[in-house]
């Protein structure tokens, strides 16, 4: 991923989270898509978190996927949620709150950063950290599952030197490590948060994804030969492999294009490999992030912007959206995405 990406995706994922609510409690609670058929969903891990707004502020929320319902987790009228890391298992779940989201020479910025920690089942919320005013922020897994901030700040004795903090957390919230680098931005320019991890080749080392130009190909190890997945509309942004290596994930991002601000804007994609099938199952453009995970048989994602984000839910299986999360002031699984 070229540094514009990375820094359009670390932007997107800082500015202007806020959007006002007049949400009653009932439509908290219930997703307003009542058209979506019934079908058969898992009985376990039947439930997922999101983000979604509430008289003002941004909360976590569980969405039911039996009841199609969704309620709070987490909600405070005083502290506003900007980044949730979230993913199904057994592992808790963190997010950041921000007094404050905006600009400050030409990049995104933060005031009274926290971390918080959600247990794995949902009974215990608790603070862990306070980070402060700082200039970007970013959180992703490392290969052991725990969690990983990385954040900026301009250094208090000289004003040309950014300090670039890397902060480690195990599953219990606890700081297990940490470490610092100092950034002479006069001669060096301003240090890039890291990327998402991205695993070309499967866990087993069975298969493997080849991205060639704007194209994506798949590929095994018994075999020289290629086999084209699809033409990439944007840059790549994330490629994830099911837990059985049966299916792949790819999303890509552009969120720079100049037809983000249209009416129907092409920010981004994502795309459903089935291994098995040997075949694109699911192809998806247009708005927003396009954030996603696997649950069971189940890939949920993210769509669109602000108030007209929604959260899909898609059965591998069956190969179509099988329910839609659709909120009054927008829902997000990372963030809430704005234009």
């Amino acid at each position: 991923m070229n540094s514009i990406s990375i820094k359009i995706i670390s932007f997107i994922f800082f500015v202007l989270f806020l959007a006002s609510c007049d949400n009653t409690e009932q439509d908290q609670k219930k997703s307003d898509n009542d058209k979506i058929t019934d079908t058969t969903l898992p009985k376990e891990k039947n439930n997922f978190l999101f983000l979604t707004e509430w008289f003002d502020k941004v909360g976590v929320y569980k969405y039911d996927l039996t009841k199609k319902k969704y309620s709070p987790v987490w909600w405070h009228p005083r502290e506003n949620v900007v980044m949730l890391i979230y993913k199904p298992g057994n592992l808790p779940s963190y997010f950041f709150t921000s007094d404050k989201i905006g600009t400050r020479g030409g990049f995104p910025s933060f005031s009274r950063l926290k971390i918080f920690i959600i247990s794995n089942d949902l009974s215990e919320t608790k603070q862990i950290d306070e980070i402060g005013d700082g200039i970007q922020f970013t959180a992703v897994w490392n290969d052991d599952n725990n969690l990983e901030v990385i954040y900026t700040q301009v250094d208090l004795v000289m004003a040309s030197y950014v300090n670039e903090y890397t902060r480690l957390y195990d599953h219990y919230g606890k700081l297990i490590d940490s470490s610092i680098r100092t950034f002479d931005i006069q001669n060096n320019g301003f240090p890039e948060l890291v990327s998402a991890r991205n695993s070309t080749v499967s866990p087993s080392g069975k298969f493997g994804v080849s991205i060639r130009s704007d194209s994506v190909f798949f590929k095994t190890t018994t075999s020289d030969s290629l086999k084209l997945i699809s033409v990439l509309n944007h840059n790549l942004n994330k490629l994830k492999w099911s837990e059985d290596e049966n299916y792949i994930f790819i999303s890509t991002l552009d969120a720079n294009d100049e037809k983000v601000n249209t009416k129907n804007p092409e920010t981004s994609q994502l795309l459903i490999y089935s291994v098995i099938a040997d075949s694109l199952i699911g192809s998806f453009g247009g708005a927003g992030i396009k954030n996603f995970f696997p649950l069971n048989d189940l890939l949920i994602f993210d769509d669109g912007f602000a108030i007209n984000s929604v959260i899909n839910i898609f059965d591998l299986k069956e190969k179509k959206i099988v329910d839609i999360v659709n909120t009054k002031r927008g829902c997000g699984l990372v963030v809430i995405p704005q234009m």
